[in-house]
């Protein structure tokens, strides 16, 4: 049996997905230049390619294992799978850039509603099977497979992402749970780098965390 802590990671995704769909359709709807449009378009791709990387692990992977653990909720579990699929047209079409942007700003907000619905969903349903379900070990296989989806080369990118949109506690246990090195770099350029990211996206100052400011 795990514990809340070992699903920061699972949950620091959630964060993500709740946060960005919702900024992006607001972006989007107005785009300041085609340097801004083109900037946009990359982190919608990226937002996009993290949430099917995602929806793929849960269907080939964490629902099998857990109606095969826990068959009383296969049926719950097949719900989730299917709700995957009801989002699969939004996604493709946000993703379809013979649309403009301004075009797409409605289907991005129609997906971080559903996005958002589905998650309230998920957590309700299956972070309580994963923690009376999976082992550490499971944990620590997911958590390599998400690596291997975010890339070395867009690893900062991702953090960066994550950690504006995650809340002061669930980002704190998060950034505890990265090495030592992972932390440095973090501080010093990944986190500042997002920062100015972030203006350039939605010209604002990204939300400020204790965590990161102290």
């Amino acid at each position: 049996m795990i514990t809340p802590e070992h699903l920061t990671g699972f949950l620091m995704m959630h964060a993500g997905f709740r946060a960005e769909f919702g900024r992006l359709a607001e972006a989007c709807a107005n785009p300041r230049d085609d340097a801004h449009e083109e900037l946009l378009e990359e982190q919608l791709a990226l937002v996009l390619d993290m949430l099917h990387a995602h929806h793929s692990h849960e269907d080939a992977g964490l629902w099998p294992m857990l109606a095969e653990r826990a068959p009383e909720a296969a049926e719950a579990l097949s719900e989730l799978e299917s709700e995957h699929s009801a989002l699969d047209p939004l996604i493709a079409a946000a993703a379809d850039r013979g649309v403009p942007l301004a075009g797409r700003a409605r289907t991005l907000r129609r997906l971080h509603e559903l996005v958002n619905e589905h998650l309230d969903h998920e957590e309700r349903t299956a972070v309580p099977l994963m923690l009376r379900h999976l082992t550490v070990e499971d944990v620590e296989a997911d958590k390599r497979r998400a690596l291997d989806d975010f890339g070395r080369r867009r690893v900062p990118l991702v953090f960066g992402w994550l950690a504006s949109s995650a809340d002061a506690d669930l980002l704190a246990r998060s950034y505890a749970d990265l090495p030592a090195v992972a932390r440095l770099l973090f501080r010093l350029f990944w986190w500042p780098a997002y920062r100015r990211r972030y203006s350039r996206l939605y010209g604002a100052a990204i939300p400020a965390s204790a965590v990161l400011e102290s």
